[in-house]
Order: structure tokens, then sequence, then C-alpha cells
């Protein structure tokens, strides 16, 4: 394997305790410890590191002050030394062999410049609430983003430097979908992305159904941002608006391929909160193309 250096970048806002697990797991690797660093990205001032963190020599946080996500990566990216950037999430815990993996999938493909890692979702029980049934159908489909798209969340994924190099870094004033816009930069730029289901991060799945509005409203307001066209005019926003309120048809294959072990009114429940969280999304995505600010919690 060739020694490659890797950069792991995670931003995390007043999420102490489950980035402390993602941080445990990533100081368990089974990559060479003296071939990748770490950068934590504090993105809330206010918010000091707990005392009872003890980071590895590997290990360092900084703080960036813009708000967002992708502010706080692209802080990380600036001063990584790597010639590949992995990133994750602070509620996700990487295999212990995640970036030997990553590094081993570049190295057996020398045609891939990106990396959509398997996100596998885990549940407090087995008896799953309305909000895990719904993260069982539509949660981090690595495999059908890159498929469909040629994108990849950031939640895991890695990518060699060289790629930011040419098509810049994320756009920092969306708060969600900015790894969905910098994909299709990267897409557009002929820069390739495969699909690895042996590059592992466990990412809880979402147990109220608070967690998916909220969740809802901060697509909507990504999207606004992401589209161009966004609040030039209230009669052509009001238009959008309306066609966004389509019950979504089209996710009826997706739940009857991903649910076969699901009841019929499982399935049923999970299309009416599809539908339903599509009208909060669309309503969010009208509000901030009007001015309004979008929800960051």
């Amino acid at each position: 394997m060739n020694k490659i250096f890797v950069s792991i970048i995670i931003p995390t806002y007043k999420d102490w305790a489950r980035l402390s697990f993602c941080l445990h797991s990533l100081s368990q690797q089974n990559y060479d410890k003296d071939l990748f660093e770490v950068i934590i990205v504090n993105n809330y001032v206010a918010d000091k590191l707990p005392d009872d963190y003890n980071l590895p020599e590997n290990f360092k946080m900084i703080t960036e002050e813009k708000p967002g996500s992708y502010a706080a990566r692209n802080a990380g990216i600036k001063i990584s030394q790597g010639e590949i950037i992995g990133f994750t999430d602070s509620d996700c815990i990487p295999d212990k062999d995640w970036i030997s993996n990553a590094v081993d999938f570049f190295n057996n493909n020398p045609d891939c410049d990106r990396i959509a890692g398997k996100i596998r979702l885990y549940y407090k029980s087995d008896k799953l609430t309305k909000a895990e049934l719904y993260e069982k159908i539509y949660a981090f489909n690595q495999d059908m983003y890159v498929e469909q798209d040629g994108t990849g969340v950031t939640a895991n994924m890695f990518t060699h430097k060289y790629v930011f190099d040419k098509v810049g870094l994320f756009k920092e004033d969306l708060l969600s979908g900015g790894d969905y816009e910098w994909s299709v930069r990267a897409r557009e730029a002929n820069f390739k992305i495969n699909y690895s289901d042996n590059v592992i991060v466990n990412h809880p799945a979402r147990y109220h159904l608070n967690e998916l509005v909220k969740k809802a409203k901060r697509v909507g307001g990504g999207q606004a941002g992401f589209d161009p066209s966004s609040g030039k005019n209230i009669l052509q926003s009001m238009v959008r608006f309306i066609y966004d309120l389509r019950p979504p048809v089209n996710s009826i294959p997706l739940i009857i391929a991903k649910g076969k072990d699901l009841h019929i009114s499982q399935k049923v429940l999970i299309f009416y909160l599809r539908y339903y969280l599509s009208i909060i999304t669309a309503h969010e995505k009208f509000r901030v193309s009007q001015g309004k600010g979008a929800q960051r919690e």
C-alpha cells in the first residue's frame, strides 16, 4: 500500500458528547497514525472544548466563526496537509479500517477521484419509531447518489485534494446541500466518483419526528440558496412552491424496494411522512427565497 497522508475533517456544533465517540473511533484506526491528521472545526465560538477532552497528537481543534458546516469544513481544508481529504460528521462512528480501506480503494482504482462511502444506520432498539422507519428508507442512500447524480454526502466522503484545487471549496452561504452543490461542480469538471461499501461509517437514525422536521427545514433553506433564480420573482417563486407541493409518487418504488420487511401500514406511514416533510421543505424554500433567514437547528 502506498504511504499517503490523509486529512480527516469534522465540523462540530454544540455536539461534544457524540463527537467523543467519533474521535475515539478515529483514535483506533488501523491506518498508521503518522500518516493521518484529524482536524475538528468548532463552529460555535461561545462553546469551548470540554476539560475532559484529551486529543491525540495527530488531532487538532480549530474554531471557525462564520456559521455553517461548509464554512467549517473549508476552514479545515485550508490548513489540511493531506493528499487525500476525508469528511465525516460529529455524530458518525467510522469503522476501524475506514481510512485504510479508502486509501486502498484509491490505490486499486487510479481513475477514481472521489469516494462516497457506505453510511450504515443503527437504531436504539428493534422496535423502530416513526422517524427511524423513515430513515430506514431515505437516509444516506450513497450508492443511489453516486449512480443517479455522481454525488455523495460529507457524512462519509473522501477526495483527492487536487479536486478542491480545481473546482474550489464548498459554498459557504449554504446551511444545507453544500456537499451536493460541490459534488455537481466536481462531476461537471469530470472528476470521477465511486461508491465503496467497505468504507463505512455508522450513523444513528433520527429517533424523533421533530428531528426530521428540522432537517426538512435545513434542506429547504439550502435549496433556496442553491437555486440561482430563487427570490428573483415572487410569481416565479409561487409557481415553484406550488410545483413542490406535488405528492411524491416517485418515491413509491424506493419504499417498496427498501421496505420489503415492513408491513403495508408502515409503508403507507413512510409515504405520508415523505409527503409531509416535502411540504415543510417546500415552505421553507419559499420562505428563504423571499429573504427570510434560513434555520440552522
